[in-house]
């Protein structure tokens, strides 16, 4: 997926626009008044225009129905504007007229938001029969023309304000249900919002708490664009006599009751359709102010960019140059701008790769977008000088910086699931980079097939034609990697491209992609969080910690001897992710043996399981995902689940969870047998099975606070807690996971991914449940941070005596937290049993296969060792 399709992918992430390099820091109240003045002089325009149809009764110097003159007699006398086609003031009628137009507009979108965002969330929500039903409803209603359906409604009610407000309602209801459905159904794909329901939630708490406030955003850009509709729909039926009726004074009626007397007196049509006008202009020129299309800052007129000392020498041959790369986040108040990066300087050469690691929130991902020209929203670039294939990326225009890409950069995004365009085929996504490109359309057929090829896909047509669901996580990443290099780019930048696989497959990948810049191909700049995975393949390693470049060589140096504290920090992870066959006891670093884990997973002595499953057959879509999967695991015990990508790990905690129902099979929870679905569950078994998601970005609702974020499962299933009990409830669970009562008050943007998968913790632990699901809850960290929450699941499996079942591709998961280990794949268990014994002695290859890709650092003569190896 190319960078400028990745950039519009969400309405909310539109790129920010990039501040003048070298301008001094301002507070985000003071940008925002200096991006947007033409917001203040629409929103007076419009806030005049709407006091004036509200107030103008009271300002109408005669009656409505005043003669005064002959019909259309011209402006002068007692009649300023003139009159009408009776004779009556034109001034006092325009005045007057415009309330009922504006009340009614707004009145009939309210009524037509409230319907329409109810059947919209509910049918995304629900989905079945009523997803069908309402979907069906919406799409007869769009299939008549506006206006049939204009006159049919009023037809029906009958002429006046009312049939017009409930023609206005039925015009605008479709469209409404079917953006409200679409936003919803995004975002009910975020973690939080499953997590909901699977602890229970009722469905007018999912909708209101934890999808309408994420949605805000973009229904309020809707609703704007919906007011103009509304505002053209009722005076269009004024117009067309449907509306009030003579002798209401009604600005779409004056312009009917006028338009023969056009040529005698003007002013009778042109001062109401002035009105509406007006009040259409003044609120398009809002909208467009207060949600503007991504610009860029031109280059000042004789001024250009001011660049570092040394950029105008050193390596000619540089396909990617960075020099004091400082990129800051204005923030409001006292406080200042905070710093993001800090004085980046890099250089990448053809052939070479770069392997950016840091611990998370260290400003990789900003590094690698203003390598290709982009910030994200909120970001602006302080100072330095960047430059792809020679020519700097900031300043140029949108077009130029496009063209520039679209030759000599490709990107690969961090997420399989979202880096193809779920309804276009292989062949037609790597097509439609190829005829971005200005490729012709004889050659890219070819072209598609010898860019499938080169990172080890099929190239038959039955491939060609497959869609995104209808591949593995693996060959999604591949397909993004093959549109990426499909026109030979000269730099290819990669951001953690194997953060969501296991082992072998993303082994694989990382192999490929090292031979491919090795013959000849394009320089890599690899964003990634784990040094033992590119330690390996790049050429090069940069380290960054808190924006600041700590640490820069060849593999090898960095390996020997690492200067920093953060690059130490990371070099000794990644030599901890070896699995000794000693070392299993949960959270321990000497090597230890257990015979309890062996014989019981780690449980409690002479407990029965808590939680039993047996005989699951799970499908999806007709196809079937998992077949004959056993398992248990007892209070206490930790059961882990490994496999490669595709397996069908997270549609086993789903069916756990109940938020997949399509399975057939035994689940008994402390004995009792447990329904597949959410709905059929007690209160008591969903406070009993508790998951923690597997995105720690995704996982906590950025709208909330994380004292209401924990507060909350206490208020579902403990509802006897007062409100004192549950703030020293949540300060007490804020603290069993390592982060202080401070964090209460904070949103998740304030936290690191670190503190966000401890609130995640806190909230699952809140109800103190008998199971603890953990989808690939160490995915998303770096090393370090992913060892300390894993001692933390550790430590609560000890000390609370709940039971864990953690699913994950990172093999040094299971080896820390002990128990036993089941390998799922092509949607069987190929093996169950003691961690210990299936990590040292594997009986089937997929298990050989998975331990043989662990990343390993490359052995160095004269390396310091890591303080665990020491």
């Amino acid at each position: 997926m190319t960078l400028d399709k990745v950039a519009t992918q969400d309405p909310q992430e539109v790129v920010a626009p990039v501040a003048v390099p070298g301008a001094p820091p301002e507070d985000r109240k003071s940008v925002r008044r200096r991006r947007k003045p033409r917001a203040v002089v629409a929103a007076s325009v419009l806030a005049g225009a709407v006091l004036l149809a509200l107030l103008g009764p009271l300002l109408a110097p005669h009656g409505t129905g005043e003669v005064l003159d002959m019909p259309y007699a011209p402006a002068g006398g007692a009649a300023s504007l003139g009159t009408d086609h009776l004779g009556a003031d034109v001034l006092s009628r325009f005045l007057a007229g415009g309330c009922s137009l504006v009340l009614l507009s707004v009145a009939a979108l309210a009524v037509a938001y409230v319907a329409g965002a109810a059947a919209g969330m509910l049918a995304a929500l629900r989905g079945g029969r009523i997803d069908t039903t309402v979907l069906r409803c919406a799409d007869v209603l769009l299939s008549l023309p506006a206006f049939l359906l204009l006159s049919v409604t009023v037809v029906a009610v009958g002429r006046g304000t009312a049939g017009v407000g409930a023609a206005t309602v039925v015009v605008l209801l479709p469209e409404i249900v079917r953006v409200v459905r679409a936003a919803t159904l995004q975002a009910l794909q975020h973690d939080y919002v499953e997590a909901a329901l699977a602890r229970g939630e009722r469905t007018g708490y999912v909708l209101m708490r934890e999808v309408l406030p994420n949605l805000a955003p973009v229904l309020a850009t809707d609703a704007g664009v919906r007011f103009v509709g509304s505002v053209f729909i009722v005076a269009t039926a004024g117009f067309l006599g449907y509306g009030a009726q003579p002798p209401a004074a009604d600005w779409g009626l004056m312009l009917l009751e006028n338009r023969d007397g056009l040529t005698l007196q003007p002013l009778a049509v042109a001062v109401p359709a002035a009105g509406i006008l007006l009040l259409l202009l003044a609120a398009n020129v809002l909208l467009d102010a207060i949600f503007p299309a991504a610009r860029r800052p031109r280059k000042r007129r004789g001024k250009p960019y001011p660049l570092c000392a040394d950029t105008a020498e050193g390596v000619n041959d540089a396909v990617l140059r960075l020099r004091d790369l400082t990129v800051e986040a204005p923030a409001a108040g006292p406080g200042g701008s905070r710093t993001i990066v800090d004085g980046v300087g890099l250089d990448l050469v053809p052939g070479r790769m770069l392997a950016l690691i840091g611990p998370s929130g260290s400003g990789k991902t900003t590094v690698g977008l203003a390598a290709l020209g982009e910030l994200r929203p909120g970001l602006e670039l302080c100072r330095g000088d960047v430059r792809l294939a020679g020519r700097p990326v900031f300043g140029l225009p949108q077009r130029a910086l496009r063209r520039l890409r679209s030759r000599h950069a490709g990107y690969v995004p961090q997420d399989p699931r979202t880096s193809l365009a779920p309804t276009m085929r292989v062949a037609d996504h790597i097509g439609e980079f190829l005829r971005a490109r200005s490729i012709r359309r004889p050659e890219r057929p070819e072209r598609i097939r010898a860019a499938l090829r080169r990172v080890r896909l099929p190239d038959d047509d039955e491939f060609l034609r497959r869609l995104p669901h209808q591949l593995s996580g693996g060959q999604r990443q591949r397909v993004a990697l093959a549109a990426a290099l499909a026109h030979e780019p000269d730099l290819l930048v990669l951001d953690e491209p194997t953060s969501a696989l296991d082992p072998a497959t993303a082994a694989a990948l990382l192999a490929d992609v090292g031979d491919l810049r090795r013959d000849g191909g394009p320089a890599v700049l690899l964003i990634a969080h784990d040094l033992a995975q590119v330690a390996s393949i790049a050429d090069e390693v940069a380290v960054l910690d808190a924006g600041r470049l700590v640490e820069h060589g060849p593999v090898a140096e960095v390996l020997k001897r690492p200067a920093s504290p953060a690059a130490r920090e990371l070099v000794g992870a990644a030599r901890a992710v070896a699995l000794p066959s000693a070392r299993f006891t949960a959270g321990s670093e000497s090597p230890t043996e257990t015979p309890t884990d062996d014989a019981t997973g780690g449980a409690l002595p002479g407990t029965a399981p808590v939680l039993c499953l047996s005989g699951l057959d799970a499908g999806r879509d007709g196809r079937p995902v998992l077949q004959g999967i056993d398992l248990s695991v007892e209070p206490g015990g930790c059961l882990s689940v490994v496999g490669p990508s595709g397996g069908g790990k997270t549609t086993l905690l789903r069916c756990l969870t109940g938020l997949h129902s399509e399975w057939t099979g035994d689940l008994r929870l402390a004995g009792a047998k447990v329904p597949r679905g959410l709905r059929g569950r007690s209160g008591e078994q969903l406070r009993l099975v508790q998951l923690v998601p597997q995105d720690p970005h995704d996982s906590l609702n950025p709208r909330h606070t994380v004292g209401r974020i924990v507060a909350r499962p206490l208020r579902r299933h403990r509802p006897d807690l007062g409100p004192d009990a549950v703030r020293r409830e949540v300060h007490r669970l804020l603290d069993r996971v390592g982060l202080t009562a401070d964090h209460a008050e904070r949103v998740p943007e304030q936290l690191s991914g670190g503190q966000r998968q401890r609130v995640a913790l806190a909230r699952a632990l809140a109800v103190e449940p008998a199971v603890l699901l953990c989808d690939e809850v160490t995915s998303a960290l770096d090393a370090p941070t992913a060892a300390t929450v894993v001692a933390l699941l550790a430590e609560l499996r000890r000390e609370t005596g709940v039971a864990l079942v953690v699913v994950t591709h990172d093999l040094s998961v299971p080896a820390r937290l002990g128990g036993r280990l089941a390998v799922l794949a092509d949607g069987r268990i190929r093996e169950s049993g003691p961690a210990r014994r299936l990590l040292t002695s594997p009986a089937d290859p997929v298990t050989g296969e998975l331990l043989a890709a662990v990343p390993r650092l490359p052995v160095v003569a004269g390396s310091v060792p890591a303080a665990g190896d020491r």
